[in-house]
């Protein structure tokens, strides 16, 4: 019965009104998780949206009975099983693909909106329709209880600023991007835009699509914490990288954001750049790994070139294009957690 209700609501989808919003949800093996994200979304004040929910499990898994519920209770909110193959990408390009809306929100099935979220969302979206995409930054959920990030500020990247700042790890580094603070307008997914795969890249499937998209047209940046990003120790694709395939990964990203790049005067070479962004992760590694590695990564410090990409970072924190507004107050709580 759930099945055949999926399938009638998808059948008549043609016909009904187009929501502004479509919130893309995929999901696996996290029913209480994605209750949490569901809910988040059911009690934002901006109401003309559309939620997606793709199950890379299916009618046989536990989530099924819980989303087909909601399913029932509000019209707005339909369940898909996914298709396309499993996995990450798959399951998010077939959430996206399914959605009517104008735009489309990413939310992960760990993440969740903060009150407001939606209704900044949609009154930035209504300044700028032709932008390709947005992001916010987004409070961390750790074991230790909640970051908080907040600054107000509105920036507006064209696409190669937008390439240059992420080959940098600059402004967007700060930000702190990942794929639930992102609003992508509508006619990009739909223009064959989506998640891929890239040679041997899993970890760094989501900075791929950051790169893909900023191919597409301005980027809208947000600094102000619309949505929870919950990095507790829960299984992820993050999680499980290990140090030396995210640095291979990392090598094989900036080499592709290499390559997109129209103005290539002053900036390091993708080497380098890793060998700087290898200095960055220190903090976070040093008591993770050898200490073979943790002394060879400490050395990249030695090489002017390095120290020269390092700065280069730096000044792309300071010097993202000027702020192009300021959020008005928005109410931040904890109803949610």
């Amino acid at each position: 019965m759930d099945q055949l209700y999926a399938e009638r609501f998808d059948s008549s989808r043609s016909s009904e009104h187009r929501p502004f919003i479509s919130v893309a949800i995929p999901t696996f093996r996290r029913p209480e998780m994605v209750r949490r994200a569901i809910e988040s979304v059911l009690q934002q004040e901006h109401a003309d949206w559309e939620m997606v929910i793709s199950d890379d499990e299916g009618p046989e898994g536990v989530t099924w009975s819980i989303l087909s519920e909601h399913a029932r209770s509000d019209p707005r909110i339909r369940v898909i099983e996914n298709h396309r193959g499993r996995g990450q990408v798959e399951n998010t390009n077939n959430a996206m693909l399914a959605c009517r809306g104008d735009w489309i929100k990413v939310l992960h099935d760990d993440d969740w909106l903060t009150p407001g979220s939606l209704a900044t969302f949609a009154e930035l979206a209504r300044t700028y329709p032709t932008a390709a995409f947005m992001t916010s930054t987004s409070h961390l959920v750790q074991d230790s209880g909640i970051k908080y990030r907040r600054g107000r500020q509105i920036y507006l990247y064209s696409g190669q600023q937008c390439l240059t700042d992420l080959y940098l790890a600059g402004k967007t580094r700060l930000l702190g991007i990942v794929p639930s603070t992102l609003l992508i307008n509508g006619k990009v997914i739909r223009s064959g835009c989506l998640m891929r795969n890239y040679k041997s890249i899993s970890w760094g499937v989501d900075q791929l699509f950051f790169l893909d998209l900023a191919c597409q047209g301005d980027m809208v940046a947000i600094d102000d914490g619309l949505v929870f990003y919950d990095t507790t120790n829960h299984a992820s694709i993050t999680a499980l990288g290990s140090f030396p395939q995210i640095d291979q990964e990392t090598v094989e990203l900036k080499h592709l954001a290499w390559s997109l790049l129209e103005d290539k005067r002053g900036l390091p070479d993708p080497e380098t750049m890793v060998r700087a962004l290898r200095v960055a992760r220190l903090r976070t590694r040093i008591l993770q790994q050898p200490l073979s590695a943790t002394i060879r990564d400490a050395l990249q410090i030695l090489r002017p070139s390095v120290l020269k990409a390092a700065n280069l970072a730096i000044r792309a924190w300071a010097r993202a294009p000027g702020a192009i507004a300021t959020l008005p107050g928005i109410a931040h709580c904890t109803d949610f957690l």
